[in-house]
């Protein structure tokens, strides 16, 4: 089912809702912080400004432009400190001198819009950054405390003393409540940090033990069986006197063919139970495909084999070609394999023919088989064994084709890269 293109409403109404699931705290607390000093801005400006212009007596475009440069500064400072702290500066410094005029009766050198504006930019560096940006803006709102009324001010202002006290002690108190509620977000953010660890090894563990489930499964219903078969296929002669040549061998191959398929579940079991060590039994590669084909032969199947070409030699073992890694040796082994087994179940009778090739470059695996050529009915299988070749090539590089032929058959084909495959596992 496909899912609506998100909205920037949905967005901002899945940040800001109260879901700790949903949506990280410190992506909800950048939002809700935007807003919320945004407001308290544009409430600062249009208080501000006309209180500038007229009870200070200063010019309304002045007024404007100096109220909006120092109420931005807040906004400024959600993301940009030093923007932050350089508008606030220049907006505070900017209304101290258009209103170092204003009658006793009026505050300065900090009016009240401008002393709030101030704040609330030392409470956003405080929560937002780093304690010394907000240090650094309480030191430079002393400082102008002290030098404005001695430059622009030659008689002095009655209010400046008080005026800069309240300045002075209310914007500390900001910053030390912007610092405690700093390490507070951080505290929450780590503790969230560490819940969804958590909730992510749990996971891990539950997976973890489902696979073993399925690795013990797995055991207790093919392992006996497969044993059960090996011993049989053993024992045949003992068993059975009397048996022919050709009997006793299709029984070796038999049992020679489930005690690899017990080694091969072996790994498979390992691998499901998480274990780090190594297998200690090599992995097949090009040269055992001459032995997969030996055995599948053993089945009836006809099968025409050609990898003169490649590092597997001829079908004596013979000769010499194409180096290839373990990785791609492995893998190019697997898809014979399955397609074999695919063909055996599809197309019985149908005869098979198994190219591998390679220049150097590439090695190419083709595997093809004629129509059927009996009416017994096909084998079902599981649909997986492509699936998983797929998988298995695009690891290191490679393509695969499976389709249909012109003549009515079936053909499998991969091409794997020798040179810089990456490493898989087995």
């Amino acid at each position: 089912m496909d899912h609506p293109t998100p909205t920037p409403r949905r967005r901002l109404r899945a940040l800001t809702r109260l879901d700790v699931s949903a949506v990280s705290i410190a992506r909800r607390e950048v939002v809700w912080l935007w807003s919320v000093v945004s407001f308290i801005a544009v409430t600062l400006v249009a208080v501000g400004w006309p209180v500038t212009a007229s009870g200070y007596g200063t010019h309304p475009a002045a007024a404007m432009a100096f109220t909006l440069v120092n109420c931005a500064a807040a906004i400024l400072a959600v993301r940009w400190p030093w923007a932050g702290l350089g508008a606030s500066v220049a907006g505070s410094l900017a209304l101290m001198v258009v209103t170092a005029g204003a009658a006793p009766e009026w505050p300065w050198p900090w009016p009240v819009t401008v002393l709030l504006a101030h704040c609330l930019t030392v409470f956003v560096l405080a929560l937002r950054h780093s304690w010394y940006w907000a240090a650094s803006l309480w030191s430079v709102g002393a400082m102008l405390t002290v030098w404005a009324p001695a430059i622009l001010s030659d008689g002095g202002h009655p209010s400046a003393f008080a005026n800069g006290v309240v300045l002075v002690s209310l914007s500390g108190g900001f910053a030390l409540v912007g610092v405690i509620m700093r390490l507070w977000s951080l505290s929450v953010l780590r503790m969230e940090q560490a819940e969804r660890l958590s909730a992510a090894e749990t996971s891990r563990r539950r997976e973890l033990e489902e696979r073993n489930r399925i690795a013990r499964e797995l055991h207790d219903v093919v392992a006996h069986s497969m044993s059960v078969i090996t011993v049989q296929a053993s024992t045949a002669r003992y068993r059975q006197p009397g048996l022919d040549e050709a009997v006793q061998s299709e029984f070796e191959e038999i049992a020679a063919s489930s005690r690899r398929a017990l080694s091969e579940m072996r790994g498979l079991l390992g691998i499901l139970r998480g274990h780090d060590t190594a297998p200690t039994a090599p992995l097949p590669g090009l040269a055992d495909v001459t032995g997969l084909i030996e055995s599948t032969r053993a089945s009836g199947a006809e099968i025409t084999y050609d990898g003169a070409e490649t590092g597997s030699g001829t079908e004596d073992g013979t000769g010499e070609g194409t180096e290839v890694s373990e990785v791609v040796g492995l893998t190019a082994f697997r898809v014979v394999q399955e397609a074999l087994s695919n063909a055996l179940r599809h197309a019985p009778g149908s005869a098979v023919t198994v190219r591998i090739s390679g220049d150097g470059h590439e090695l190419r695996v083709v595997v093809t088989n004629t129509p059927p050529g009996r009416d017994d009915e096909p084998t079902p299988g599981a649909r997986l064994g492509l699936a998983g070749i797929r998988e298995r090539v695009a690891a290191i590089g490679g393509t695969v084709t499976a389709g249909p032929t012109l003549d009515g058959g079936f053909e499998v084909a991969a091409t794997l890269p020798v040179e810089d495959a990456d490493p898989l596992p087995a």
